[in-house]
């Protein structure tokens, strides 16, 4: 389970990157879109104001430099000549500017292609990297089907992953353990005195079902056929599809949300009364610590992690840290 749980954090941290990647490609894609929208838009002004210099060329020809100085030299009086002199100022003004508008439209064409040129090259180099992250989630795929088949073909592996899952069980009764330790001092500190834990008593109906689904195992003593051995169930499991959504069973605080070796991903949920419950084998996890939930409300998506051969929800109700079955709450 050591092995699996190490490939299947690589696992998620790739396709992390991969969405990343993925991100990032989608981006350089609409800036080369806008780019060429941009480079399409600049080489159009650029041939109207062409288009406006080639008159103005013409006129010029037509008209040379000497024609302007006819225009000033019959003038009626002085005040006319000022006026006149305005006029061919502005003109030739003009023409500088459509001159000098055309150097900097070309000077910006030439800008834009550079640009497109590297965005072009740094979305080739991202499908490069979608490919290579695609290469190596097929490859923790294959690694990790191929430790699930031994699990569960080879009885001396498949009694290691027990013994691992048991530990993985006590672990996340410790976890729930120091965060009630750590409330309690909490608690002192605003208080100033010790105030005694309430502790709930199973009841029907107190707890909803996260998800519908078939039953797949129920909870304690569990015989394997294929050993002949015994294990024990320290919840539910659900079979549902991949990507369907878990509902949290009651309202409270999340104080826990990772990866466990052989649970998977999981959520620890406090109700309250030192009453925990455990969603375990996600594929996505939709809330954070701390968060406060609603009976009812999504909290992640079924998935097949932590070592399982397919998709399901394992489901654990924990009375001080202590798993009981979930039977009696729902």
């Amino acid at each position: 389970l050591e092995t699996l749980h190490k490939i299947e954090k690589l696992l998620q941290d790739t396709e992390k990157e991969l969405q990343a990647i993925e991100r990032d490609l989608e981006l350089a894609q609409k800036e080369i879109k806008q780019g060429e929208d941009e480079f399409i838009l600049e080489k159009h002004l650029l041939k109207e104001k062409t288009k406006l210099l080639e008159i103005r060329l013409r006129e010029i020809y037509k008209r040379p430099l000497t024609g302007y100085l006819e225009i000033l030299f019959n003038s009626e009086s002085f005040s006319d000549f000022l006026t006149r002199f305005r006029y061919i100022k502005n003109i030739l003004s003009l023409d500088a500017e459509v001159i000098n508008d055309i150097r900097q439209q070309m000077k910006k064409i030439e800008n834009n292609k550079i640009n497109l040129e590297n965005r072009e090259e740094i979305l080739s180099l991202l499908k490069k990297e979608v490919e290579k992250e695609k290469e190596n989630i097929d490859f923790s795929i294959k690694a990790r089907k191929s430790i699930i088949n031994k699990i569960d073909s080879q009885k001396e592996v498949y009694l290691k992953s027990l013994k691992e899952l048991e530990q993985s069980s006590q672990e996340i009764k410790s976890i729930i353990e120091r965060i009630y330790k750590q409330q309690e001092e909490d608690s002192k500190k605003v208080s100033q005195k010790e105030v005694p834990a309430i502790i709930l008593k199973p009841k029907k109906g107190i707890l909803a079902l996260p998800i519908q689904g078939k039953l797949i195992s129920k909870y304690g003593r569990q015989k394997n056929a294929d050993f002949n051995t015994y294990t024990f169930n320290s919840g539910i499991d659900i079979s549902a599809p991949l990507g369907q959504v878990v509902h949290a069973a009651g309202s409270g605080e999340v104080i826990y949300t990772g990866s466990i070796k052989g649970y998977g991903q999981i959520i620890i949920i406090d109700h309250g009364g030192r009453i925990t419950t455990l969603y375990a084998h996600l594929s996505k996890i939709l809330i954070d610590i701390g968060e406060k939930v609603k009976k009812g409300q999504i909290v992640g998506q079924v998935g097949d992690s932590g070592g399982v051969s397919s998709t399901r929800l394992h489901f654990e109700v924990r009375v001080e840290g202590k798993p009981t079955d979930p039977m009696n709450w729902l």
